[in-house]
């Protein structure tokens, strides 16, 4: 129950990634030639532009959602004088690029402050938004908190003022419903390993039309070239989609893999997965008010996620409760900011959160 940490990898996910690094163990370049590297993205740039409801040439694929979003960062390059808007509580991995391009050009970064719950104030975001902003990015759901925003809200502010809105989906994609157009996001990256159920190494951005053939991309090597195996230093032609950003090798079984558990979400239905995550969810709500724990995540149906944090009784440390439930009862989930995270998916049904939570029970000495 620590999907919002890291996921146990789909089944199918770990097959197909091991038959790539087997095949390739064996075989080198004969199991995995030319034309095969040149098309290897093309798996999840389909699988995810399903599972998002867009085209697969606003698709693109990279190893990491912080490599993704650095790219994104150096191609936008707020300047002096204009500013970016975050929060406090958001995932350092969804504000460090921006921090470095400010540092660089001199932009000022803004950040929305949190209380003692991690929660942000949507108000106190959309307060930092004036004329001379340049990019709000925002995690869509933050991962301690599990705080859910309204990307629509934030899109509307963002172009408002000719901003763009930049979104981190690592702990959205796979879980909630997403539909990249409707959202209004100019950007959206997420990272595999965790509610999409793949390996570490392979990631993937829904990079906005009006975007991915203007942009310039951060990062840059020979497969950003439009025919990557017309190898010459002295020129290049940037793909006029989203696979402009797509510029190295990559563990490509990590992404075959992905996308191949991008799918099986995709069979399950998005709208399944999330109507069983909540109800999950829900029951670790109703079960910590029958026995007085806290729950400091946001309730309101708006701002809900799959991530729902407890609270520990004042003498317990949230790591001692987290080791404990991990060696004495096979439970995993994660402290964070001295809270229990949990983050069912899923693999894991009523029984087994009953289970968590008579544990606690008993750890608390509250039966």
């Amino acid at each position: 129950m620590s999907y919002a940490n890291i996921a146990t990898t789909s089944s199918i996910a770990h097959i197909e990634a091991s038959k790539w690094a087997d095949s390739l163990a064996t075989g080198g370049a004969a199991e995995f030639d030319s034309e095969a590297e040149k098309n290897a993205m093309i798996p999840l740039r389909k699988s995810a532009a399903r599972l998002l409801n867009c085209d697969m040439k606003d698709v693109c694929v990279g190893s990491s959602a912080t490599e993704l979003l650095s790219s994104l960062a150096w191609a936008i390059a707020p300047r002096k004088g204009s500013n970016i808007v975050s929060t406090e509580a958001s995932f350092p991995s969804t504000v460090y690029p921006w921090t470095r391009v400010s540092e660089e050009f001199g932009a000022e970064l803004r950040l929305a402050p949190c209380d003692s719950k991690y929660y942000t104030k949507p108000d106190d975001i959309l307060d930092l938004i004036d004329e001379n902003t340049k990019v709000v990015t925002l995690s869509h759901v933050e991962y301690i908190s599990g705080q859910r925003y309204d990307l629509e809200l934030f899109a509307k502010a963002a172009h408002s003022v000719g901003a763009l809105l930049i979104i981190d989906g690592t702990q959205s994609m796979g879980v909630i419903p997403i539909n990249a157009y409707d959202s209004g996001a100019d950007a959206l990256v997420s990272s595999g390993y965790k509610w999409l159920r793949g390996c570490f190494g392979a990631a993937v951005a829904f990079i906005s039309p009006e975007l991915n053939t203007s942009l310039f991309p951060g990062l840059l090597g020979f497969r950003s070239h439009k025919n990557i195996w017309d190898m010459n230093a002295n020129h290049y032609q940037l793909p006029e989609d989203a696979s402009r950003f797509e510029f190295s090798t990559i563990h490509f079984g990590s992404a075959l893999g992905l996308a191949e558990s991008i799918n099986e979400i995709s069979e399950i239905g998005i709208e399944n997965i999330w109507e069983h995550d909540k109800k999950l969810v829900d029951l670790i709500i109703s079960r910590s008010e029958d026995i007085n724990l806290e729950i400091i995540s946001p309730l309101k149906d708006e701002e809900r996620s799959a991530i729902v944090c407890i609270k520990t009784p004042s003498n317990f440390n949230s790591k001692t409760v987290v080791k404990m439930l991990q060696e004495e009862y096979g439970i995993l989930v994660t402290s964070r900011s001295g809270f229990i995270r949990v983050s069912p998916h899923i693999d894991n049904d009523e029984k087994q959160i009953h289970f968590l939570m008579d544990s606690l029970e008993e750890i608390f000495n509250l039966k």
